[in-house]
């Protein structure tokens, strides 16, 4: 079964790396929540269009709640325009959700339309909602107007008795100020009140509506749409490629990846570049071209363009602030002074805050509240930002600056791969760190000379054997946030993914006195690390804690092949730690013990539901985790709930079962699940035989039938038995339904 696009502009197969942030958003909105969802999102990860996928999902679905869709656009339009488009949207998602007629959403429909379109339950209070939205219209001033609009999906849910559930877009609002009349009709309508809702905006964002709001953050769910990792970045470019014909190779694949951050919409634009300029993306010539030519004019150049101009509208303000950013960049801290900022753009002190306020939601600068900070990712803005400040601020020809460009880009791609690759053999001690929880641990596996001593020569299953009859141990520190030392402000020049400074505390005790950091660092050696280099790298993280203002601080040096013993009497004196690439290998095995185990086949559950009451939802929830655990596909697992569903909706409306139960019950095959859904009591002969047709009188268009639940499943077979009726379906491990 495909998924239909409504509102997404992305095909389903092509929306790559968030089906884990999908299925958890799909859960919670299966869940009947009373608590909001605040998704925090970082610049350019595709977060509108998560949402749009998003609803998409759960319109399929059809879960408890009536999902309700609106983006607020970045054309600010004037209050009651706003109002208008957001009230008929609503209107127009509410009737197709109901009547499971997805074309609605985007019909060119006006009120009278959906009044008669409306399922009878619902004519009376869309009549009377649309009534007062007219008389509002004429009567209200724009303020009063626009809060009524927003407050519709309230006034309707009480009306209707039925539960709905907004997924609402603030990203582009992040441009509006804090005393906004739009942002804080938006605040109020969505964050403030105690119905359950899904805010979608930037991550620096969504405290600023919370505020407006006076909403708590605690009260809330929360979830992280983050730039993809590697291997989704490079899946997607794969995908966009593909889509657009464009040949591409494993290296430039990987180059892209790493120069874009990851960012699903600078991939986009470059992909969206090849096509239309007919240059392959077959080498790193090809890919730097194009790369300049986006930064110079194309949609990254236009991105960058559109947030300054929104910062400062103003050319001469605006290239004053090119100035600022730019030698702030080269600096050696990249930071300056608010006053330093104020005194040279020569703006009040308000329209200073906003400007600032909007660099740092969209992550271009850090304001710390004293001094600004330029961002040092994603590159794309560095190298948008030194491009600019060549042509408007230096004056420089735009031919010279594409050259210089270009030159830059391309003597930094072989080292960007060269990165790429180290980071790919990096003992990931940043993930090492978190799992640090108060464990017991052998104290041989960070002290490498006592390691090699006991244990040269031996077995890895030799080693753990001693290890686990090995009564020194060491208490692990419960670590509570472990950050890349190269994100730091230090004057210590560290490499990404090889540093790492995770602040925690002693026993998991909260106390000022259990405070305690661990500085970790990998080093690159092919012998036994030396006295020397030791004492330099001891000398270095001592740098970062000082700079970081630490005060009890742990170090732990990593090397391939461990330290030589003056290397060790080195660490001893720092009170550190020192430990091989086999000694950390034997560590997180032991901190990662806890992984999910897949069900045993032949593994059989069963459950009774009562008829009605939406417990076909429960059922559906039930499976979903079974069907996960056999590590069915997100699309699988959607067809299996939905003809569970409607098989149990069709046993609850047709059947004439004297207990008013149904029995489900499921068996796991290696290969397959297998599915029985039972009544008892007499059904009508053509229960499965044909599909219902939907009327004005109809409750839903259920009913779905025999043809269309085999659609769904692989095997359906429909059969009486004793004392009743029986629906089996199977699903195929490795097979889709047609």
């Amino acid at each position: 079964m495909s998924h239909e696009r409504i509102f997404a502009k992305v095909a389903r197969a092509e929306f790559v790396g968030r089906d884990a942030e999908l299925r958890r958003l799909a859960d919670y909105a299966s869940e009947a929540p009373e608590r909001k969802l605040f998704l925090f999102a970082a610049p350019n990860v595709g977060a509108s269009e998560f949402l749009r996928q998003a609803y998409d999902e759960l319109f399929l679905r059809r879960t408890h709640a009536v999902p309700i869709y609106f983006a607020f656009g970045k054309e600010r339009s004037d209050l009651t325009s706003i109002a208008v488009s957001f009230f008929q949207s609503f209107l127009q998602q509410y009737v197709a959700y109901r009547r499971v007629d997805p074309s609605l959403c985007r019909a060119p429909l006006t009120f009278h339309d959906l009044i008669d379109l409306a399922l009878p339950t619902d004519y009376e209070p869309l009549t009377s909602l649309v009534e007062s939205f007219e008389r509002e219209r004429v009567a209200a001033d724009e303020l009063t107007f626009l809060r009524f609009c927003l407050a519709a999906p309230q006034k309707l849910a009480g009306a209707s008795k039925r539960k709905i559930l907004p997924l609402i877009d603030c990203l582009a609002l992040s441009g509006e100020s804090s005393d906004s009349k739009l942002l804080r009709s938006v605040a109020a309508a969505f964050v403030g009140r105690r119905e359950a809702a899904i805010i979608a905006g930037l991550r620096r964002q969504i405290p600023g509506l919370i505020h407006a709001g006076e909403a708590d953050l605690d009260a809330a769910d929360t979830m992280h749409i983050q730039s993809l990792n590697d291997h989704d970045a490079g899946t997607l470019l794969d995908t966009l490629t593909r889509s657009l014909q464009i040949e591409a190779n494993q290296q430039t694949r990987d180059l892209i990846v790493q120069q874009l951050g990851g960012s699903p919409f600078f991939l986009a634009a470059l992909a969206q570049s090849s096509r239309g300029k007919r240059i392959s993306l077959t080498s790193f010539f090809n890919c730097q071209l194009l790369y300049v030519d986006e930064l110079m004019g194309g949609r990254m150049h236009r991105h960058f363009s559109t947030l300054l101009s929104q910062i400062a509208p103003q050319t001469q303000t605006r290239r004053k602030l090119l100035q600022i950013l730019s030698e702030s960049r080269l600096s050696e801290t990249r930071k300056a002074s608010v006053w330093t900022w104020k005194k040279r753009l020569g703006v009040d002190g308000a329209e200073l805050e906003r400007m600032i306020d909007t660099l740092h939601v969209h992550e271009l600068a850090n304001s710390s509240g004293a001094t600004i900070e330029v961002n040092p990712e994603p590159v794309v803005w560095l190298d948008y930002l030194a491009a600019q400040y060549r042509m408007e601020v230096s004056g420089e020809a735009r031919a010279l600056t594409v050259a210089n460009t270009r030159l830059n880009s391309l003597k930094r791609a072989p080292q960007a791969m060269r990165q790429k690759y180290r980071r790919a053999t990096a003992l990931g001690l940043q993930s090492v760190l978190s799992h640090f929880n108060c464990q017991e641990i052998p104290a041989s596996l960070f002290d490498y000379k006592s390691f090699a001593a006991a244990h040269a020569g031996d077995t890895s299953e030799a080693i753990n054997e001693a290890l686990d009859a090995d009564e020194n141990t060491i208490q692990l520190p419960q670590i509570v946030s472990a950050v890349d030392c190269s994100t730091l402000a230090t004057t210590v020049e560290t490499e990404v993914g090889r540093c790492v400074l995770g602040h925690g505390f002693e026993a998991g005790e909260y106390t000022d006195k259990n405070e305690i950091a661990w500085i970790a660092a990998e080093i690159d050696s092919k012998l036994e690390v030396g006295e020397d280099v030791t004492k330099e790298w001891c000398a270095r993280l001592g740098q970062i804690a000082r700079e970081a203002k630490i005060g009890q601080v742990k170090l732990w040096l990593v090397s391939p092949e461990g330290f030589t013993a003056e290397a060790s009497r080195v660490l001893k004196q720092h009170h550190g730690y020192g430990s091989s690439h086999r000694q950390v290998e034997l560590l997180t095995a032991r901190l990662q013990s806890d992984q999910t185990t897949p069900p045993a086949a032949g593994e059989e559950y069963s459950m009774v539901i009562p008829m009605g009451l939406d417990t076909e939802l429960i059922a559906a929830q039930t499976v979903e985790q079974i069907a996960r655990r056999m590590k069915f596909g997100p699309e699988a697992i959607n067809q299996i709930k939905l003809a569970l569903v409607e098989a149990c909706i069709n046993a609850t409306e047709h059947s004439l079962s004297p207990d008013r139960k149904t029995y489900l019950g499921f068996r796991l095959e290696a290969d397959k699940l297998t599915i029985t859904v039972a009544s008892r009591g007499v059904v009508p002969a053509n229960l499965f035989g044909q599909k219902s047709e939907a009327t004005g009188n109809d409750k839903s268009r259920r009913g779905f039938g025999l043809k269309v639940i085999s659609k769904l499943m692989n095997e359906v077979e429909f059969e009486r038995v004793d004392d009743g009726t029986q629906l089996r379906m199977t699903k195929y491990l490795h097979s889709s339904a047609s």
